[in-house]
């Protein structure tokens, strides 16, 4: 991991930039790479708990919506895990063979791609999730009278969109805040690198 930042250090300081902060760059990296890392091993461990919870706690493996139910939510899932492990930051194995140029342009489509899952992707997986979520309900709630059953539905779907909306919000101010000055400084780099 070092050299990786090593070599974009030796990169910067043979181009001669005025105003820019190379050391914190490196920390702001480290520090978005060791995140990523933290969510991905979350999501690695929390996708097949929440799979096995749903098909053991809920009455939803014993009907056709039930399943499609559990399908549905575990693509979900599986989805935001690749969505994710395509967009980890990592180190190059062999620093000698890597071209710096390409070092950069890697990083930074990594991290756009960050931005891109918060901005388009979420929402995605919102709407999979909402549907999820209802399909189910059609099945656990059939014996309730139709008034209650639109209700749980309409509830389940505001519920769905507020706690994405809020998601949504809180990680686009984190992606700003942590990623956009990484992305900017990035892009810096690899104009110098190319002229």
């Amino acid at each position: 991991m070092e050299t990786n930042f090593n070599d974009i250090q030796q990169l910067w300081q043979s181009q001669k930039a005025s105003n820019f902060d190379l050391g914190g760059l490196i920390q702001q990296m480290k520090a978005t790479e060791k995140k990523q890392k933290m969510e991905w091993i979350i999501g690695l461990v929390c996708t097949p708990i929440t799979i096995i919870f749903l098909v053991y706690a809920l009455p939803l493996k014993d009907s056709l919506l039930g399943i499609l139910t559990l399908l549905i939510i575990s693509f979900g899932m599986a989805w935001v895990l690749w969505l994710n492990s395509k967009s980890l930051l990592r180190q190059v194995e062999d620093s000698e063979l890597y071209n710096q140029r390409d070092y950069l342009k890697e990083q930074l489509q990594k991290l756009n791609l960050r931005g891109k899952i918060i901005q388009k992707h979420m929402i995605t997986y919102g709407v999979l999730l909402a549907l999820a979520i209802n399909l189910g309900y059609l099945e656990v709630l059939s014996p309730l009278e139709l008034k209650f059953r639109l209700i749980a539905h309409i509830g389940a779907t505001l519920f769905v969109a507020g706690i994405m909306w809020f998601t949504l919000k809180k990680k686009q101010r984190k992606f700003d805040v942590e990623s956009r000055p990484v992305i900017r400084q990035l892009e810096k780099l690899l104009n110098a690198a190319e002229n």
